[in-house]
């Protein structure tokens, strides 16, 4: 049979294993008292048990996952899959255009000679020329863009119209266009556009085109290749 100094050892090794408290003994009379150390777990203090690390671990994995897919919506979009280029361009389909479709039947003359020009102004379209078009609101006595196209002019001299904030042409021209043209019209927009920039601008916010027309000798120019691609040149 093991003696109490023995039987102590075996408990304080077991203690020591198992992470339980340290135990010790003091005497009282003949019998012997059992109490936890000073420096043992506070009573209804456990060590971390499965469930914890396991509730840890999948904290973690779950705001992980969760700053991967934020920092993948902030990449910049590289491609796009046929759905995808579909839904983009119905979204710029969806701009709400001064002219609705078929109200107009809008041309462009990106350039032209005086000869072409007097047949254009001969027949029964109406013809918008850009320049008119920005002189009209500049000389709106108190106008919203008097005092704007007014400074330009000084600052630039007739050419000023080639200095006007980027996309503010496209919108003159519309709003002259809401004031002259009506329903049905045939329209000829002259010596318009320089850029493609400007004509997508045009269709997206003002109206659609029907046909670009273009002079034999000017059949290369960016602007009547781009229009090739939807079949809108019209040789002239």
């Amino acid at each position: 049979m093991l003696g109490v100094k023995a039987f102590a050892r075996i408990r304080v090794l077991r203690a020591s294993f198992f992470g339980l408290p340290k135990v010790g003994r003091r005497g009282v009379g003949s019998g012997i008292r059992w109490y936890a150390s000073p420096a043992g777990y506070k009573k209804g203090e456990d060590a971390p048990g499965f469930k914890k690390i396991f509730l840890v671990a999948l904290v973690g994995t779950l705001m992980f996952v969760q700053a991967a897919n934020s920092l993948d919506k902030n990449k910049p979009k590289t491609s796009f899959s046929e759905e995808e280029f579909e839904n983009v361009m119905n979204g710029l389909k969806r701009r709400v255009a001064m002219f609705p479709a078929g109200t107009l039947n809008v041309k462009f003359l990106p350039s032209s000679s005086e000869s072409i020009l007097k047949t254009i102004k001969a027949g029964p379209a109406a013809v918008i020329d850009p320049i008119e078009a920005v002189e009209h609101f500049r000389q709106q006595k108190d106008g919203i863009y008097e005092a704007l196209l007014n400074d330009l002019k000084s600052k630039y001299g007739s050419d000023y119209t080639k200095k006007l904030p980027s996309g503010m042409l496209v919108m003159l021209i519309g709003k002259y266009m809401k004031e002259k043209c009506s329903m049905n019209d045939e329209v000829v927009i002259v010596n318009f556009p320089d850029t493609i920039k400007d004509a997508i601008k045009f269709e997206n916010e003002v109206c659609t085109v029907s046909k670009v027309l273009v002079p034999k000798i000017d059949t290369d120019s960016e602007v009547c290749r781009y229009y090739e691609t939807v079949h809108k040149v019209k040789p002239l």
